[in-house]
């Protein structure tokens, strides 16, 4: 391959602790993996002495097969690497040395539902506690934080602030050392952090107000507005001396800020018609300066400093308690999982922490890996990286990743740990680290590499991002291609205003926001359908089809499903890819809302829906006539009085019906386990055909019965019962956990795609449309508590007895800090989005007037980031003076017109139908023949077409059986399934020399890289597998000149006349010398008797007889010898 030179530098510095910034389609996992194979291969270094950590199994697995894909001979050994993700490293460790911090090592991992419902019963108790002790420190809480109604809001608190601290290394000494900032004087606030991120707010929010003065000055001089230029002038000069003067002198800038005054734009005559041009976007301009001023003399200038570091004082009794509450919390929550033997996922990080703090332990690991490559590193959080810490030496860490596309805040990640550690390794002072910059871009062509760095260079700067998007940062064409398939970008903007036009076609008019933009996506996706592109990897000429399509959305709740129906009224197959929303799904929103009910009928909102719902099919006049009859009390109340009492007798009695199917349903409930229920629901309601005949029925379908799966889940491992389910999902829908819609089709479905802008990361497509760009961030608003790891914990000040309650000094500072950052996020998601297509670009949003807000664009200046309300306020001014993207607006008459102009075979038969059809009369004897028509042999719709072994093997006499294995031994069939998963992946030659040990270390290295859990090895006997593995006929195995294992077929054979293909799976045979050796192994429950012995030959003898055929007709071999081996008694039995 050819390599760049800083991808050469990449794959070859040694000596030297590396952070890779790796930008887009720069081919950072090749260069990883290459670096990789050149240590083992060049280095003499074992694939066992390097730590290769991902974020994810998905992309764990996958670095596991580039490597062995890069290196075969390293396929033996690739169960001992070291290649997973944090929380598998972490829980590594934590098996290793669970001693050192005494705990049990049979330990299980939570959940995220788990964790909110065991979590929630802490509270509870904590409070209980609190309450039957009559604390008057807890009241006090309540009283200031608890609302009126309930404690929801004071238990929020501390739940927020407990989730926040499990994101630090040291968390509860954080949070003891930052609550004692609220007690400081004014000088020691001076002195602070806190301080001088006041003051770079202030900045740079004038920084903003001084950007806007410039772009009046710039606006009124090119208007040749000669009576305006020296007010203009007059307003920018008064914002730069408060400027200077903030930075300078605090107090007397902000002196200056609160004297501020603007001047008045009054025009002479002879400049009005000029002015007349400009005045609204002069107007905007000063309106938002102004804004900004006031805004920032209400947040911090209000009153005299020393003031404000009072109120702050005034809370810190009350962080005090909110402290003690929080580590009673966690004490609390720590002895609940204890006793369930339970770890959650914070657990993890922090107890692997814990360990390595222990210097024997983190000597080991350090003293193990010669080499530690972290991907993704932009992701990392501050726990993660103090592991690495403990384990790293000086110069052998190796991190890739791009600070750009850190869009993972909401899950605690910290970009700045990236962006720190890039700056320190740009100044070069420590000679045993470096910094490379990869940003030669390989997926995207000229076009849309041109505009990502176009936007960016105005878009993402320090201020607004963290970094700045400088020459390193941008991105450089790396694909050959030159030519005429290459496409220039386009933004369209469909105006959601009405328009009085009474030829308008309805539906169009009728149309809301997001229904118009999802019209327009689906008529541009169709357009585009065919569109030749070329392919740089294939070096050839193709042309666009459903499945190189995707549509980006910022979130999919409640738009992604617009947009999938828009593309499935223009028939394009589509598919939502969301990654979320599976409980928000029609079927399954209504099926739940039946189980709340047979639960608890007296819920009123869950049973008006299934009482509307095709379950049973009341109308809503009907249940309006119900509550007619009974206005007072609940409606189950309603419709119980109807069902006894009911005027008509008709719906009196489905009344009666309804509630026998519920108690009938309920009674079931309580003996039935629950995925029977809930399957024998799902069939006795028809609701699993009524939601199949919907469109997307099988994706329906699909989802019912994964809620089947996953009441088997929580019934294995989580609790029992209809109760707890119920509340088990509640907590997850509570958590906003997600859940994926069962998926139903693969990669390569011929289908387009919309997803989330965080679900592409990584990915990419030929063809992308990004929509809902006029879609308003969502901004986190303040609450009554306010955390940041730099700024510490602020309170709100509450004063009871005015009955009033305002945010402190330090809640501002950390709310514009958290409003800062959260932007950041919104740019870097921008960035991730405009980054995924490879061929054609399409930016789609929506507007009130196009026109008006691209004027308004041009004559604003530069973008600020931090005014921005939605992406096309950064777009607008990045793209005013840009030249090569295509532009077209879509209003109501616009989209109406294309409408009526595109065929629409709705209509086409609506219009036939009406019409009439002429039919002949010989087309009703056609159709009568062939519904009468019947198949001439019946015989043979008593075979099926396809058969697997196991159905075609006659079983005979059940031999004696007993157990195999420790006393935790699952069932049979799941033991036979470990034990079978443990001889397919075990590595055979005659160089492994293999002990207990080492067989267990294997079955561990299975744990890790979750191809068994921990539960399934420990329910087969490991000493087995050795047993096996020294017989003879596993010595025999692994002297092999060759060995298969489980190897599929398809065979073709005849069964009562008829032609059928059985299907089943070789567990092994090897080849020694011209010979062929089959064996099947047995993990059947057996003494060893000479009676069960042969008994169980017989049973097994047809299907290694059809194993053998298999063999010998498709592969053309003869089977000289084959083999049962059977792990009950360890011994093989030859048939």
């Amino acid at each position: 391959m050819n390599w760049t030179e800083e991808q050469r530098q990449a794959i070859e510095i040694r000596d030297k602790s590396i952070l890779v910034s790796a930008a887009a389609g720069s081919g950072k996992t090749a260069v990883l993996v290459e670096r990789i194979k050149q240590i083992i291969q060049n280095d003499g270094v074992a694939v066992d002495e390097m730590l290769v950590v991902t974020f994810t199994n998905a992309a764990a697995s996958e670095m596991r097969e580039k490597i062995v894909s890069a290196i075969p001979e390293q396929m033996n050994r690739i169960h001992k690497a070291h290649i997973s993700t944090f929380h598998a490293f972490a829980l590594d460790v934590i098996r290793r040395y669970f001693h050192l911090i005494d705990l049990e090592p049979g330990f299980k991992i939570c959940d995220e539902a788990q964790k909110i419902l065991l979590q929630n019963e802490a509270m509870e108790q904590l409070f209980r506690g609190r309450f039957q002790k009559r604390d008057e420190d807890f009241l006090l809480f309540l009283r200031l934080y608890a609302s009126s109604k309930n404690e929801e809001a004071a238990k929020s608190i501390i739940f927020n602030l407990h989730n926040f601290l499990q994101s630090l290394p040291d968390p509860f000494a954080w949070l003891e050392e930052k609550i004692e900032t609220l007690a400081w004087d004014e000088k020691l606030f001076r002195e602070s952090v806190l301080f001088r991120e006041m003051v770079a707010d202030i900045c740079e929010e004038l920084e903003s107000v001084k950007t806007d003065c410039l772009s009046v000055l710039q606006a009124v001089e090119e208007a040749g507005l000669a009576s305006l230029v020296p007010k203009a002038q007059a307003d920018l000069q008064m914002v730069e001396e408060i400027l200077a003067n903030i930075e300078k002198d605090y107090d007397r800038g902000v002196n200056r800020l609160k004297a501020a005054v603007f001047q008045r734009f009054v025009v002479s005559g002879d400049d009005k018609a000029g002015y007349g041009d400009i005045r609204d976007d002069i107007t905007y301009l000063r309106n938002r300066a102004k804004d900004s001023i006031k805004k920032l003399i209400s947040r911090y200038c209000s009153k005299p400093l020393k003031e404000y570091i009072s109120e702050i004082n005034k809370t810190y009794p009350v962080a005090l308690i909110l402290k003690g509450l929080v580590e009673e919390f966690d004490s609390i929550y720590r002895q609940q999982k204890q006793k369930k033997g339970l770890l959650d996922f914070s657990d993890i990080e922090h107890y692997a922490l814990k360990i390595l703090y222990d210097e024997a332990a983190a000597s080991e690991y350090r003293n193990k890996f010669r080499y530690i490559f972290i991907d993704e590193y932009q992701d990392s959080n501050l726990v993660q990286e103090a592991i690495i810490e403990r384990i790293r030496r000086e110069d052998n860490v190796f991190m890739v990743g791009d600070v750009k596309q850190s869009i993972y805040k909401f899950r605690l990640a910290e970009p700045e740990i990236f962006i720190d550690k890039y700056e320190r390794f740009r100044k070069g002072e420590d000679p045993s680290s470096m910094k490379l910059d990869l940003n030669r871009n390989f997926r995207s062509k000229e076009p849309v590499i041109q505009l990502v760095n176009h936007i960016f260079r105005r878009i993402m700067t320090r201020r607004s991002a963290g970094m700045d998007y400088d020459e390193a940062a941008a991105l450089y064409k790396g694909v050959s291609y030159r030519g005429p398939l290459e496409y220039k970008a386009e933004l369209h903007l469909v105006e959601d205003r009405q328009i009085e036009d009474e030829n308008l076609d309805e539906e169009i008019v009728e149309m809301k926001k997001a229904e118009l933009e999802a019209h327009v996506a689906a008529s541009l996706i169709k357009q585009n359908i065919g569109l030749p592109y070329y392919d740089e990897k294939a070096k050839q000429q193709c042309f666009l089809g459903n499945r190189d399509m995707v549509i980006l959305l910022r979130s999919a709740a409640g738009i992604a499903e617009i947009y999938c129906e828009a593309l499935e009224k223009e028939g394009i197959p589509a598919y939502m890819d969301t990654g979320d929303g599976y409980f928000d799904t029609l079927e399954i929103s209504v099926f739940l809302n039946l189980l709340k009910v047979i639960d608890n009928r007296r819920q009123d909102v869950p049973l008006l829906s299934v009482l509307r719902s095709p379950i049973f099919g009341f109308t809503i006049d009907e249940l309006a006539e119900i509550r007619v009859e009974h206005k007072t009390g609940s409606y189950f109340d309603a419709f119980l009085y109807y069902s006894q009492q009911g005027e008509r007798e008709e719906l009196k009695q489905r009344c009666r019906e309804t509630l026998s199917l519920i108690e009938k349903w309920k009674r079931k409930a309580k003996f039935l386990p629950l995925p029977d229920f809930l399957w024998e629901l799902i069939r006795e309601t028809g609701y699993y055909s009524y939601v199949g005949a919907l469109p997307g029925g099988t994706q329906r379908q699909g989802n019912l019965r994964t809620l089947v799966d996953k009441g088997a889940a929580y019934e294995s491992s989580l609790g029992k019962g209809l109760f707890g389910f119920i509340n088990y999902i509640d907590a997850v829908r509570k958590g906003k956990i997600a859940s994926t819609p069962t998926k139903l089709l693969g990669e390569n479905d011929d289908v387009v795609r919309v997803m989330t802008v965080h679900k592409s990361k990584g990915l990419e497509f030929p063809f992308v449309l990004v929509g809902g760009l006029g879609k308003g961030f969502n901004r986190e608003k303040g609450g009554a508590a306010s955390f940041h790891k730099q700024l510490g914990v602020a309170l709100r000040q509450v004063d009871r007895d005015k009955c009033c309650y305002r945010k402190t000094l330090l809640q501002n500072i950390i709310e514009a800090r958290q409003s800062r950052e959260e932007m950041a996020e919104e740019i870097r998601i921008l960035y991730v989005a405009l980054t995924r297509p490879m061929d054609k670009l399409i930016l789609l949003g929506s507007v009130g007037d196009a026109e008006s807000a691209m004027k308004k664009a041009r004559n604003q200046g530069p973008a600020i980031p931090s005014k921005a309300r939605n992406y096309l306020d950064l777009l607008f001014p990045a793209l005013s003076d840009y030249k090569d993207i295509l532009f077209r607006i879509h209003d109501r008459r616009v989209i109406s017109v294309e409408k009526l102009e595109r065929p629409d075979p709705e209509r086409m038969l609506g219009k036939a139908i009406a019409q009439g059809f002429d039919v002949d009369k010989s087309f009703y004897d056609m159709v009568a023949e062939r519904l009468n028509w019947t198949y001439g042999y019946p015989a043979a719709l008593i075979n099926k077409s396809k058969y697997t072994v196991s159905e075609l093997s006659r079983r005979h006499e059940k031999p004696e059986r007993r157990p195999v294995g420790t006393e935790a031994a699952s069932e049979g069939a799941q033991r036979g399934i470990v034990y079978h998963a443990i001889m397919e992946k075990i590595p055979l030659g005659a160089d492994w020399n293999w002990d207990i040990e080492r067989v267990a270390d294997f079955a561990q290295d299975l744990v890790r890289r979750e191809i068994l859990s921990a539960e399934e090895i420990e329910s087969v006997d490991l000493s087995k597998i050795l047993r096996f593995l020294e017989s003879p006929l596993g010595k025999r195995l692994r002297n092999a000149t060759r060995v298969y294992r489980e190897e599929a077929f398809n065979l073709l054979m005849e069964k009562d006349g008829e032609k059928i293909i059985v299907q089943g799976i070789i567990d092994c045979y090897f080849t020694e010398g011209d010979k062929h050796i089959l064996i099947d192994f047995k993990s059947d429950y057996l003494t060893d008797k000479p009676e069960n012995i042969a008994a169980l030959k017989e049973t097994y003898r047809p299907q290694l007889e059809l194993y053998k055929k298999a063999l010998e007709q498709i592969r053309g071999i003869r089977v000289d010898e084959t083999y049962l081996y059977l792990f009950a008694v360890d011994r093989a039995v030859r048939l």
